[in-house]
């Protein structure tokens, strides 16, 4: 029986040791699992624009869809369901997978169209894109313009002027509008236009500039507001006409040499040189 003993207490040394190796491995793959429950990402469903956008547009539920977004990046003013935004319209263009915010629709019962995109306190008016000298095809909705004339008519018809009447402009939308030719009867042709976000005496601006002489965009950097310090610029300024010279003055030879006496005959008065 005692050489039986130490026998015993191996195997039960070896059991134990292979029960506590058991349960240390349970516990390690218990950890393991923990571990990439707590790595594992949570997200959330958001919706965003299922295709490009333009501003203006009534959503449908075609033009929406559904993603999962991380829910510690969630957007504000986000919505989770399509049927919260059916019937709402852009306030400006978006772009595929953009999400719909709050912030970006017009207010609940506003109509589809430009005037949905235009705000309070605000008027829309158009420029045709080929009097854009310069930022014709690069122009887009969001960018910032200012608005030149050049007047050719009633007192600066002897001197043209171009001067700067509008700044900092917000574009709301670039387009195309079908436009009679008035030199063939009959005939159209599509022209590019581009629509200005104004402030009414702005607007009233725009339409007399329009009206009176030539209209020109000219692009600004976005984050550039600064006011233009230029104060217009006339034809004779610009290119200026060349100052008249004085005629030569005479030379010593070309003054009379020698005495000269004055004799006076009546009225009449004659020089003579000695």
């Amino acid at each position: 029986m005692n050489r039986k003993a130490p026998l015993i207490f191996l195997v039960l040394a070896l059991m134990l040791a292979g029960a506590a190796a058991w349960g240390a491995h349970k516990w390690i793959n218990a950890q393991a699992r923990a571990g990439d429950g707590a790595k594992k990402l949570q997200l959330a469903p958001v919706i965003v624009a299922a295709r490009v956008l333009p501003a203006g547009q009534s959503l449908s539920s075609g033009d929406v869809t559904v993603i999962n977004w991380p829910v510690n990046a969630l957007p504000k003013g986000r919505f989770t369901k399509s049927k919260a935004v059916v019937g709402r319209v852009t306030k400006g263009p978006m772009v595929k997978g953009e999400p719909i915010l709050a912030a970006k629709l017009a207010p609940k019962g506003a109509a589809g169209g430009l005037s949905a995109v235009v705000p309070p306190g605000f008027r829309a008016m158009t420029v045709k894109v080929n009097e854009v000298i310069g930022v014709g095809g690069f122009v887009q909705p969001g960018d910032r313009v200012d608005v030149l004339v050049t007047l050719a008519g009633g007192r600066f018809n002897k001197d043209p002027i171009s001067r700067t009447v509008l700044e900092d402009i917000n574009v709301l939308t670039v387009g195309e509008k079908i436009q009679r030719d008035d030199k063939v009867r009959g005939r159209t042709h599509k022209v590019k236009v581009v629509t200005l976000q104004l402030e009414p005496e702005q607007a009233e601006r725009l339409a007399l500039s329009s009206n009176q002489g030539r209209v020109v965009l000219a692009l600004r950097n976005q984050t550039d507001h600064n006011p233009n310090p230029g104060n217009g610029v006339t034809l004779s300024s610009l290119v200026p006409l060349a100052s008249a010279k004085a005629p030569p003055a005479k030379s010593a030879q070309e003054q009379p040499q020698g005495t000269v006496i004055e004799v006076l005959k009546g009225i009449k008065l004659s020089r003579q040189i000695l």
